[in-house]
């Protein structure tokens, strides 16, 4: 039931947002201490990072989600809707989603590929904190084929 209303929340929030309210920047990749990092900003200062080092095999692909300034609870499911769809990952011990198990991975593939083709892109976390971000630019910058999970390192 609480993920429905989410789900009519942010329908809502989008719908009538105008373009500005969710964020004024794109999608951006950069190279961070051997990572690749691809990420987004929106104007509350809430991130959504993907973490990329195909040679480091734990901790080398990871989901980075940081709203009002923290990571996702610890041990937690993180809901993360594309569009109408919501995959909830489970958080690890600091708050991010990892990529080392069979299902993490599959899912984690899937988001990417949502990122590249989804018009809308909103994040809750367990303690009900919330964000909305742009995917302007995710299809430019993500490349076709996604960093490799850890689990198939």
């Amino acid at each position: 039931m609480k993920a429905r209303i989410f789900l009519a929340f942010i329908v809502a929030f989008l719908i009538s947002a105008p373009a500005g309210a969710i964020t004024n920047a794109e999608w951006r990749s950069e190279m961070v201490k051997g990572f690749q990092k691809y990420w987004i900003e929106n104007n509350s200062g809430a991130r959504f990072t993907i973490w990329c080092n195909p040679k480091k095999k734990t901790m080398g692909t990871v989901i980075d989600i940081d709203i009002d300034g923290a990571n996702a609870p610890a041990n937690k499911r993180v809901r993360i809707l594309l569009d109408n769809d919501m995959i909830k990952l489970p958080a690890d011990n600091k708050g991010y989603i990892r990529t080392k198990c069979a299902v993490c991975a599959d899912s984690y593939r899937i988001i990417w590929n949502r990122l590249r083709s989804s018009r809308s892109l909103a994040v809750k976390f367990n303690d009900e904190r919330y964000a909305v971000f742009s995917l302007v630019g995710a299809r430019k910058v993500l490349p076709g084929n996604a960093c490799p999970a850890d689990f198939d390192k």
